[in-house]
């Protein structure tokens, strides 16, 4: 890529010296090194990689810890390849007793497959400026090892004006879409503590939820209600209704119930002594506005 892109990398240097601080409150992610399939995309993987960062505390669960900032895994990273600090082999010794010191129960690994930059003329002969950026991130659980999901990311923006402009598109697609990247793989999930309060026809209006801001929920969160039935010889969790966050403490949630047919079902499972377990919408994101949820976004 140009080097146009070193002056875009330390920007976003900047921008990641907001996570210095521990938030405990935060389930802390460690973001390890992105590799990339060839040297010459080294620029380009260091800002996907601070996007993909921004995203991360922009979606408000997480403190984002930089490996290759923090000076208690900086070490970590002398004189081996980033994808040898965590293998099978050595994540219960050096890195992954480094990582556990952190209280972080999950790390993200990046690999970055593809950089191109091409133009095209349309049918006037304007002359556009395209890039394509193709990446790869990968969640591991730091207890065990074990890899616990991945996903891959195909941009290709273009530009009137420049390689830059394409590229910055990238990045901050990039960065909104670790929302739903989040809530996939790094799911807020809980139980109905208590049924609330119901309207004048006796409709059920509220509920609380465990977990509060200590877990990252904000007023406008979307959650999906579940329940277990058993359906033939099998139990399986089974959806209900969907309820919204209202009024967020440290350790517990108010929600309100949208719909007084789902409200009905819940206060009659709850009511026969059943769990009631709830899940952030991943589809939704988090933090959803009312006027969003009023036209189906």
């Amino acid at each position: 890529m140009k080097k146009f892109y070193f002056s875009l990398v330390i920007a976003l240097c900047a921008v990641l010296g907001a996570f210095a601080q521990s938030d405990p409150t935060k389930e802390t992610v460690i973001v390890e090194p992105f590799t990339a399939n060839q040297s010459s995309y080294a620029d380009v993987t260091k800002n996907l990689r601070g996007a993909v960062m921004s995203g991360f505390s922009n979606v408000g669960r997480f403190f984002v810890v930089d490996a290759l900032s923090d000076s208690r895994l900086s070490a970590l990273f002398q004189n081996r390849k980033y994808e040898d600090v965590v293998t099978d082999q050595n994540w219960k010794t050096e890195s992954g007793n480094a990582y556990k010191a952190l209280n972080a129960k999950r790390l993200l690994k990046g690999q970055v497959e593809l950089v191109k930059e091409y133009t095209k003329r349309d049918e006037e002969g304007k002359l556009w400026y395209y890039t394509d950026v193709n990446f790869t991130l990968q969640v591991f659980n730091i207890e065990d090892g074990s890899m616990v999901g991945s996903d891959s990311f195909n941009y290709s923006e273009l530009s009137s004006s420049s390689y830059v402009d394409a590229f910055n598109d990238v990045l901050r697609k990039s960065e909104k879409d670790m929302t739903q990247f989040c809530n996939k793989f790094f799911k807020v999930e809980s139980y109905v503590l208590d049924l609330g309060a119901t309207d004048k026809k006796g409709n059920l209006a509220d509920l609380w939820v465990s977990g509060g801001s200590n877990v990252g929920v904000s007023k406008g969160s979307i959650f999906l209600v579940f329940v277990d039935k058993k359906i033939g010889p099998k139990t399986t969790r089974v959806q209900i209704g969907q309820v919204v966050a209202e009024e967020v403490t440290a350790d517990m949630t108010r929600c309100k119930v949208t719909k007084k047919e789902e409200g009905a079902a819940m206060s009659a499972a709850f009511t026969e002594g059943k769990t009631l377990y709830v899940e952030l919408d991943r589809k939704r994101g988090d933090g959803i506005k009312e006027l969003g949820r009023m036209f189906g976004f």
